[in-house]
């Protein structure tokens, strides 16, 4: 091809590639692309849209999960035909008027997007009226075309009525899920905006089925009993923190009344429902060391702060927000966390007592049950009895008493995240009676019988005073008689030689004997019967993931000291005589966080008498 071809030819192309400004249709189509992702979406707008308006009761109904019907109705303010009619255009909205509103939102819908693009695939139709008038307006249009408008009988707020979504975007149909799902994801949504404003009343029927029925003018604890059920509110402690201008009140479930995924965490920054990973992340670090790792928290935070400091005009459906300082919001959050955990105490989640009764009522096979242990008695159970005495001695005349500091720790500083809070309900464990294989220590108690895993109490325990010396800065120290020599890889031995002095704060001192060569000469006191080598090499790898510095010290305590703890642990399967049992038991009513292992398992389950008559037919 010579160059006049080549120039005649790229002539051609752009000749067919013009730019040009997009009708308002296409445009309103493609914004709907990012705003209406799925049924749910509209009903999540259209709510907001009316909670803005002041609306104190919201009624909400669909049919075949929205694909057919999605009807909002609402009492708020309502709106003239003028502006019933400039609503639909793409940029229009009473909540802003200029560029500087944008950096101080208060509103939940500001875009003036939602609605046109919601309008664009769906046949629309809109009856609006203002309080007292004589006459409303009703507005019709399929697809944002040929929009009609006329007088319509008075009424009080706003209906709206979605018919036929995606009816002009059938490529958009394909891609929804099953009318279950997509129901669900509609409830779900419904429910955070329900706790989100508790003032307000919400109704939701789904095919003529009521999925949500909840009053308004309800407090806080009234709305989350009603959505999330008493179990969560039986279970759970309220708390409220300010840190640096950043205000947090929420509801935190007990460590061991988790759930299997992140769905039972809601987040409301001024009154707008958000999922945003930084909160989840703060969350997941204040219940970091009393919670198992393939679990989640359930809480309810609502977190106020000044509108100037959040950025809500970073996602199409406003989903997540970017604060101006993340270290504040996180710092609030967590410490509320650790707050809240504080002042739960001992308590376990009846949870696990109303599973233990259910265990029992079923009758587990006998071929589930832990085999006999040997009954011989040589050198590992004497070496284990020499550990199990230092485990329970040794602790400051403050801890013997039972006595805690006041304070939340600083973000990243996770060391002692028992300090503070209120006095908490002294834990009476009673009087042990036996040990069951070797495992489960059965205790009478005032009320009835207590039945504690000694491996997870025991992990509790040394945790918890790992810790407090840590927190201290008096970690103990064993010097080794014969320094352990110690080689780890070329990346790892780098490391040490410009990071080796963050060992010492865990107890170890580590000196180095060339390029790729080490010995460990001493190592943490409570931890001397375990593997230096091992040690040292977890500690190691643990302070390269996280951070040798104070902020990575938390993650640190979960990644680490939790390991250790539970392996430097009493174990099950080791004979316990009485007063060993009986000075675990005391041991535990004086330990922070003791319902729980580092590992989030209980380590006690209660059963009342009432209870026991129960499970025998003694009581009807």
């Amino acid at each position: 091809m010579c160059w006049g071809e080549k120039c005649s030819a790229g002539t051609r192309l752009a000749a067919e590639m013009r730019i040009h400004v997009l009708p308002s249709a296409v445009a309103n189509r493609i914004a709907a692309g990012e705003v209406v992702e799925r049924p749910a979406s509209i009903v999540k707008e259209l709510v907001e849209n009316s909670l803005d308006a002041g609306a104190t009761r919201i009624r909400v109904a669909i049919e075949q999960a929205g694909r057919r019907l999605i009807e909002i109705e609402d009492d708020g303010c309502g709106m003239f035909r003028d502006d019933a009619l400039l609503s639909l255009k793409r940029h229009a909205t009473s909540k802003i008027s200029d560029a500087e509103d944008l950096s101080a939102i208060a509103s939940h819908g500001f875009r003036g997007e939602a609605l046109p693009s919601i309008v664009s695939v769906c046949r629309f139709d809109m009856q609006t009226a203002l309080a007292d008038a004589d006459v409303g307006t009703a507005i019709v249009c399929d697809g944002g075309d040929d929009v009609s408008v006329a007088p319509a009988a008075p009424r009080r707020g706003t209906r709206i009525r979605v018919r036929d979504l995606f009816f002009n975007t059938p490529a958009r149909q394909r891609f929804l899920r099953t009318e279950r799902t997509e129901e669900a994801v509609i409830v779900e949504s419904l429910r955070s905006l329900a706790l989100a404003n508790p003032a307000t009343g919400f109704q939701l029927t789904c095919d003529g089925r009521k999925r949500l029925d909840v009053p308004a003018g309800q407090s806080r604890e009234a709305r989350i009993a009603g959505i999330l059920g008493r179990q969560f509110m039986d279970n759970q402690q309220p708390h409220t923190e300010a840190f640096e201008g950043v205000h947090v009140a929420g509801f935190f479930a007990l460590p061991t009344h988790h759930h299997r995924d992140a769905g039972r965490m809601y987040f409301f920054i001024n009154g707008r429902v958000v999922h945003d990973r930084q909160l989840i992340s703060a969350l997941k670090a204040g219940y970091r060391d009393v919670l198992f790792h393939d679990r989640f928290p359930q809480a309810v935070l609502w977190v106020e702060m000044d509108p100037a400091e959040v950025d809500v005009n970073v996602h199409p459906a406003k989903r997540e927000v970017r604060f101006r300082q993340p270290q504040a919001v996180r710092g609030a959050v967590v410490n509320a966390v650790r707050a809240a955990i504080s002042r739960m105490g001992q308590r376990v989640s009846d949870a696990t007592t109303a599973q233990a009764l259910r265990a029992m009522g079923s009758g587990s096979p006998a071929s589930s049950m832990r085999p006999p242990m040997p009954t011989s008695q040589g050198k590992d159970d004497a070496a284990w009895r020499q550990g199990l005495q230092h485990l329970f001695t040794g602790l400051s005349a403050s801890q013997r008493d039972g006595e805690t500091q006041g304070g939340v720790a600083e973000p990243g500083q996770a060391f002692d995240s028992a300090q503070g809070g209120e006095a908490s309900q002294a834990l009476h464990l009673g009087q042990p009676l036996a040990q069951i294989h070797r495992c489960y220590i059965v205790a009478q108690s005032e009320q009835g019988i207590v039945l504690v895993d000694q491996h997870a109490a025991a992990e509790r325990i040394t945790y918890e005073r790992l810790k407090r010396q840590l927190a201290d800065g008096r970690l103990a120290r064993q010097m080794l008689l014969t320094p352990a020599e110690w080689h780890p890889d070329a990346s790892t031995s780098a490391w040490l030689h410009e990071h080796g002095e963050a060992l010492q704060v865990y107890g170890f001192e580590i000196e180095a004997r060339g390029e790729e060569a080490f010995a460990i000469t001493a190592v943490p006191a409570m931890l001397g019967g375990e593997s230096p080598l091992e040690m040292a090499g977890e500690l190691t790898a643990s302070l390269r993931a996280t951070g040798a510095g104070a902020e990575g010290r938390g993650r640190v305590l979960e990644r680490w000291l939790g390991n250790r703890a539970c392996k430097g642990s009493l174990k099950a399967g080791r004979l316990l005589r009485h007063e060993e049992q009986e000075s675990l038991l005391r041991e535990m009513e004086r330990t922070p966080n003791i319902a729980q292992c580092n590992h989030g398992r209980p380590t006690y389950v209660r059963l009342s008498l009432g209870e026991l008559d129960g499970l025998f037919g003694r009581r009807g």
